[in-house]
Parts: structure tokens; C-alpha cells; sequence
């Protein structure tokens, strides 16, 4: 097939021509022009760490393919590296399979390796999935999913698509479920320990995160300007918990609420604590404001080490051995950055924040 499009760099103006491609990719979803625009705004311009790497698909003056990645830190062993993740792959329905993805993949990749990028992240659907793999993406885990339901009586009510949620509602069935996991032991108490709601991250947060990161081999790099703006400069209804001792920051929890038709349901996002007691007690604070709120079921998913799943398991959450996540890839030009290091899951501690999820 003759190929009648062309690939260029994202020249400014052209999110006009991108919203009309999302239309087309995602016509089942209500658009706000507006709110869109803020939205894109915000994590196209507003990025802490600069402008992103952005390719475009053109024919006839019309954008018909779109990928982009977004700029981060991460911390990969002792060093910090510049890293970026690859979101918003967008083909219009009458240009599939005649190598969009492919060609804007190759290209942003080729910039990102000239800017000094070492390490690119990618959370694909199943649809994505398999061109990852042609160009040299490899694997590091399935995510694992964790949820804890608060109503059940009105998450069983829910009529959704999505086959994640409805495998949820089908295992949470058996009265004996509810008998066994859904009992939630109390926090520890620690003296001093204080947890407080707060809109926003201050400074306390980059010697917090100087000290705990090194705990985790590999993760996203969290300092207080890219804190602040993932979840405090978004009207996403993100709810911030902070943990203190002696002014003293020791921890924080993000978690966010989205309505699914008549069911709410609250995601955590983000979750780092000095300690196994402290995040514990995190996650019963936000327990504790799921009910107040009335949230119907609380989903957890992440790829982190042994100490998230004892506290987890100990606050009523569970996971079923059917019930999984989506696709965690990671790409690298690197020469001085082991692969095998890059592609052990237990290296690793990514949480449902660290992607484009919003």
C-alpha cells in the first residue's frame, strides 16, 4: 500500500489537530474542548522536567497519528538518569496497520537517544502490546492488582465493560469472602505519628525522598516540583496524606476518586513511607476517608516488594491469582545499564501514579 502520510515533530498548534484525532480514536467518550485542552496543558507543558519528545502522523493537513514521550527522572541503583515514558499512542481508524506506530516509535526514540535519555517506561494496552515488542521493548512484569471493597452491596450493582472490574464483582461473590477479607486490623499506634490532609507538597519532601529512595533499586525519581505537579496543580480530585513525627516528614499517600456508573471507586496512587508501621498507618487513614466518603471499592495496583503486600494485606486488601494488571515495559539504548538489572521485577517499585493514568 502506498503510503500517503508523513512524520514530522509537534510544531505549536498542532493540539488542535490532535483533540480532533482523540475524537476519532475515542468517539465513545464525551469531550469538554476546554477541559481538554487544560488537561493537555498540563502534562505537555507544565512537566517539571520540559516540553516532551512529540511525533505526529500528517496527511491532507489532517493529524492521523500521535505518540509522545514525557520527560522524569528515575533512579536506576546509585544514580539518577534521564529517563522519559511513552504515552498517548494514537492512530486514526483509517490509517491503521500501515506503519504509523512503528515509524513514530523509531522516531521519537532516535531524538530521546540524542538528548541523553536512558530508560523509556510504557504501560501498553493489549492493542499496543505486540509493537512494543517489534521494537525492542522488553517485559519486566504484569502489574498486580489489589482491592478491598467498602459497599458491597452496591459494587455488585455495578454494569461496566471493563473485565477487570467485572472479574471483581464475580469473585467477591461468596459470603465468605466478605467473612475472611474484608475485617481490617488496626493501624499500630506510633507515638508523635501524625497524618494530615494537605493540598500540596513543601520542601520537607526532597530530604524525605533523599533518604527513602534508597530502599528501591529503580523507580520514578519523586522530588516536590514533579510531586506537585502530577497530583496538586490537576483538578483531578486527588486526596494528599502526609505523615509526620517532630515536623518531621516520614510519608505520604495519594489516592484519587473516580465514578464508574453508579459505583465509586478510589484508586491509590502513590504510597512512600519510611516505614512498614508508618505506611501502614497511611493506608488505614485513607481507609478510613474511603468510608467517609462512601467509596464503594478501593483498587491498589502496583510492582513493589514484599513490604507493600504485608501492609496491604494486613489493611483487608486482597488479590486473586486471575485477577491481573496490565503490561509494564521498559525500553533502553543504554550500553552501561544492564539489562537483565532493568528487567528483574524485583528491582523495581511502580505504582499506578507513575503512568499517564489520570
Amino acid at each position: 500500500m502506498e503510503r500517503k502520510w508523513s512524520v514530522m515533530a509537534y510544531k505549536e498548534g498542532d493540539e488542535e489537530g490532535i483533540f480532533e484525532l482523540w475524537k476519532a480514536v475515542y468517539p465513545e467518550r464525551e469531550y469538554n474542548r476546554e477541559k481538554w485542552m487544560r488537561w493537555w496543558r498540563w502534562m505537555y507543558k507544565d512537566n517539571p522536567f520540559g516540553n516532551p519528545i512529540m511525533y505526529l502522523a500528517q496527511h491532507d493537513g489532517r493529524i492521523v497519528g500521535h505518540q509522545s514521550l514525557i520527560f522524569m527522572e528515575m533512579k536506576i541503583g546509585n544514580e539518577m538518569v534521564k529517563a522519559s515514558q511513552a504515552i498517548d499512542l494514537l492512530v486514526h481508524p483509517d490509517y491503521r496497520y500501515q506503519g504509523i506506530f512503528l515509524k513514530l516509535q523509531r522516531s521519537a526514540f532516535d531524538e530521546a537517544k540524542q538528548k541523553g535519555v536512558h530508560i523509556t517506561i510504557g504501560f501498553p494496552n493489549e492493542a499496543a502490546y505486540p509493537g512494543h515488542m517489534k521494537l525492542n521493548w522488553f517485559d519486566v512484569a504484569i502489574t498486580k492488582v489489589l482491592f478491598k471493597p467498602l459497599n458491597w452491596e452496591n459494587a455488585i450493582k455495578l454494569k461496566t465493560e471493563d473485565k477487570f472490574l467485572q472479574s471483581v464483582l464475580a469473585a467477591g461473590c461468596s459470603l465468605v469472602f466478605n467473612k475472611v477479607f474484608f475485617r481490617t486490623p488496626k493501624a499500630p499506634t506510633l507515638e508523635d505519628l501524625n497524618i494530615n490532609q494537605t493540598a500540596s507538597f513543601d520542601d520537607r519532601i526532597n530530604d524525605f525522598w533523599a533518604k527513602v529512595s534508597n530502599q528501591y533499586q529503580i523507580m520514578v525519581a519523586r522530588g516536590k516540583d514533579y510531586l506537585n505537579w502530577r497530583y496538586g496543580t490537576l483538578d483531578a480530585g486527588y486526596s494528599i496524606f502526609v505523615a509526620e513525627k517532630a515536623s518531621e516528614f516520614c510519608g505520604y499517600l495519594v489516592i484519587g476518586d473516580k465514578m464508574q456508573n453508579s459505583v465509586k471507586v478510589s484508586h491509590v496512587f502513590d504510597l512512600l513511607a519510611q516505614s512498614e508501621e508508618i505506611m501502614h498507618c497511611l493506608v488505614s487513614k485513607a481507609i478510613e476517608d474511603c468510608q467517609r466518603k462512601k467509596v464503594d471499592l478501593i483498587l491498589y495496583t502496583l510492582i513493589a516488594n514484599k513490604t507493600y503486600h504485608r501492609v496491604l494485606k494486613r489493611s483487608g486488601f486482597i488479590s486473586l491469582p486471575f485477577i491481573k494488571g496490565g503490561h509494564f515495559c521498559a525500553y533502553s539504548s543504554s550500553s552501561y545499564i544492564s539489562k537483565a538489572f532493568l528487567g528483574d521485577p524485583e528491582n523495581w517499585l511502580v505504582q499506578v501514579g507513575d503512568s499517564d493514568f489520570i
